[in-house]
């Protein structure tokens, strides 16, 4: 399997689950918890989980121009 094809499932998977973690957060509400998590908790999950997922598919694009050259690691 191409890695670039690895990052882009991975990139995707979590970027569902950091969104599946904000909407828990807007669910739990201010005074409540959702999976024994609080909603600042959820929110500050959300909130990495879709940085991680830019990332990942930062580094599809940069692997899928790799391999177009040849350059394959």
């Amino acid at each position: 399997m191409k890695l670039s094809k690895l990052f882009h499932v991975l990139g995707a998977m979590v970027g569902l689950i950091g969104v599946g973690a904000l909407f828990s957060a807007w669910i739990a509400g201010e005074n409540s918890t959702m999976f024994g998590f609080t909603q600042a908790h959820l929110f500050n999950d959300a909130t990495v989980l879709v940085l991680i997922a830019i990332w990942m598919n930062f580094a599809t694009i940069h692997h899928m121009k790799l391999e177009e050259k040849g350059e394959v690691i």
